[in-house]
């Protein structure tokens, strides 16, 4: 029961570190610029990652390699929006 827990924890440490030196670096940017760098370093190795294992030699005949792709990308679309989101409420209450 630990192997999915563990898993997701993996999955969520591998987007949301990159998606918040994304939204560290571009700091003093718009918005949209810090949402669009920390989308993009969100996805920097996890998307890449799983389309080489998707694609790997050793796959199962029965899965389809493109539905994982989409699949793990859209976890890490939807990490990174929430990394954005925790990071523009820390700002603005800092502000205050």
């Amino acid at each position: 029961m630990t192997g999915p827990i563990f898993f997701i924890a993996l999955i969520v440490i591998i987007v949301a570190l990159p998606a918040f030196a994304g939204w560290k670096f571009k700091q003093k940017s718009d918005q949209f610029v810090r949402m669009a760098s920390t989308i993009v370093a969100g996805q920097l190795i996890l998307t890449p990652g799983i389309s080489w294992l998707a694609y790997s030699e050793d796959r199962n005949f029965g899965d389809d390699p493109l539905k994982a792709i989409i699949i793990y990308a859209a976890m890490a679309l939807m990490i990174s929006i929430m990394t954005f989101a925790i990071m523009e409420i820390r700002k603005t209450s800092q502000k205050k």
